[in-house]
């Protein structure tokens, strides 16, 4: 309830002057601030309002009277509650009629109804206006605080309620004196904000999100609502959301404000919050081997001996090697020799009799699971991969011859003729080479090849000089039928001035793996030894294709 001021005013001859009939105690309390004052008669020159009223119809007549309407706001603005004016000069002006009230004590009629009804002996007003020097010709209106009815009897008087600011203020007018009274405030209580508090946790990440809400009917009267976390001030709920979400676990505490500032109820102004519990270690990534072969073979005494290479074969960590084992089967799909279970090197070799289609099945596993960050490499992967075994006349044992078709180029330091002079040239050549190879056992293959580089120059300020040259080769034939190589050249053997050993580089790919007669992508380079100094200015390279002439 709003705190109404209560003021006592004293004036000689208060009786006469009020036209209230004042018992004898009312003196000798005047200097106590809590007395009321005993009023036992009303009407005379104090009244507000003269003649006295008749009903309800009449205060429209009183509200009509010059000056009354100003003299109304300026008794509620004194009682410090101008904010009521409007309402309560509306509600004069509207009079028309009345309801029956009873007793004043218990009335309540809606907001601009007038209620006739009794004030009983023993009530009291919290303040009455009057006017204390009316008979001195000064009309101003004042205000008696604490008026206590002690007449015998009840007087009649017209009740009116105006609610504001959630109070209602209940006013009298006795009919008698038209001294406009209030009578009672009562404050309307309104609903407590309740809050609430979603915690949710992510289960992946183990983050807290706290939202907390406010919640009432009433919520219109809240201006906010504050949040304060283990003691710190964190945000306020406000219109038209009332949420506030956070992270912080602890204890959530809150205090709400209404539109006037004044503190509000709440239904519980604190909140535990507990943290969210540490995520669930996340399941390792599960990754399986791989499973790569091929396969090749030789002709040995009596039998073909077939190579089988798994060596592209992984576990997916390099921390585990991975465990390899192979079944081979011929055309027919029987079984040939046991399994075998390939070593460190993962490569393995199996003998079988007669020529044919052999398919090998390799299954490649991770011989214990591995925990590696975020992954778990275990499991098995197969795979499978086959060769033909045919009658060959250039492996282990026999010898075979082969050619070479190439273009490229060389650049080389030559002598100007009847000088000491030098000049660096390119010549683009055509090369023409026939061998023999004899590949072993073990995959490696010797060779040796005379040739030809035909010099393509046109120019006539350019040296034209075709090329004679021989070959030393070493090979190792890999997975897949490639083969690398290198070995030492002779070039330009008819020329003295010219002449030069070579440093041979050169590889070799399969262009067709089951063909009859083996042929060879291949790009060959040599670095001249004279003038090794100047690299830049001595050496050779072409490529084209090689070609087998035995039969697989």
């Amino acid at each position: 309830m709003t705190h109404t001021e209560v003021r006592h005013v004293v004036v000689p001859g208060l009786a006469l002057a009020l036209g209230l009939a004042l018992a004898p105690e009312a003196a000798a309390q005047s200097s106590n601030t809590d007395a009321m004052h005993n009023a036992r008669r009303l009407g005379g020159s104090t009244s507000f309002y003269a003649p006295p009223l008749r009903s309800a119809a009449s205060l429209k007549q009183m509200l009509a009277r010059r000056g009354m309407a100003e003299d109304v706001r300026a008794v509620l603005r004194e009682s410090g509650i101008p904010e009521t004016a409007d309402a309560v000069l509306a509600t004069l002006a509207a009079a028309r009629s009345s309801v029956a009230g009873g007793s004043c004590d218990d009335a309540t009629p809606a907001d601009g109804t007038i209620a006739a009804c009794d004030f009983q002996p023993g009530s009291t007003l919290l303040w009455m206006a009057y006017r204390p020097n009316a008979r001195k010709g000064d009309r101003t209106p004042g205000r008696l605080d604490g008026v206590r009815w002690a007449g015998n009897k009840p007087f009649k008087a017209l009740l009116f309620r105006v609610t504001n600011d959630y109070k209602i203020y209940t006013f009298v007018l006795p009919l008698a004196c038209s001294n406009l009274s209030l009578m009672s405030v009562k404050e309307i209580a309104g609903e407590p904000v309740d809050v609430s508090v979603d915690r949710v946790c992510d289960p992946k990440t183990g983050n807290l999100s706290a939202t907390v809400k406010a919640g009432s009917k009433d919520l219109e009267r809240v201006r906010r609502v504050g949040v304060a976390i283990n003691g710190q001030p964190a945000g306020e709920l406000t219109a038209p959301s009332w949420a506030f979400t956070s992270n912080k676990p602890g204890d959530y505490t809150f205090d709400a404000t209404d539109t006037k500032g004044r503190p509000y109820p709440m239904t519980r102004r604190t909140v535990h919050v507990d943290p969210c519990p540490p995520p669930p270690p996340a399941p390792k990534q599960v990754v399986g081997p791989t499973c790569s072969v091929a396969m090749s073979f030789l002709p040995v005494k009596g039998a073909y001996e077939i190579s089988v290479d798994a060596t592209r074969s992984t576990t997916g960590t390099s921390g585990v090697a991975p465990t390899v084992a192979v079944e081979l089967r011929d055309d027919t799909g029987a079984g040939v020799g046991q399994k075998l279970t390939l070593d460190s090197s993962l490569s393995g070799k199996f003998t079988v009799r007669r020529r044919g289609m052999y398919r090998a099945t390799a299954t490649v596993s991770t011989p214990q699971a591995v925990e590696v960050g975020a992954f778990r490499y275990e499991g098995t992967a197969t795979c499978e991969a086959s060769v033909a075994v045919e009658k060959t006349s250039g492996a282990a044992g026999g010898a075979g011859v082969f050619f070479d078709v190439l273009g490229g180029k060389d650049r080389r330091v030559r002598p100007i003729e009847d000088t000491d002079l030098e000049f660096a040239q390119c010549s683009p050549l055509l090369g023409l080479k026939v061998g023999v190879a004899k590949r072993l056992r073990n995959d490696w293959e010797v060779a040796g090849a005379l040739g030809v580089a035909i010099s393509l120059v046109n120019d006539d300020q350019k040296v034209r000089e075709s090329e004679l040259f021989v070959d030393a080769e070493v090979n190792k034939y890999l997975a897949g039928g490639a083969f690398v190589g290198t070995g030492l050249s002779l070039w330009d053997l008819t020329r003295g001035d010219t002449f030069t050993p070579a440093w041979l580089l050169h590889f070799g790919v399969p262009l067709a793996k089951n063909a009859r007669y083996p042929v060879f992508f291949i790009g060959e380079g040599r670095l001249f030894f004279d003038h090794i100094d100047d690299v830049s200015n001595n050496y050779q390279f072409w490529a084209g294709v090689r070609v087998h002439l035995q039969k697989r």
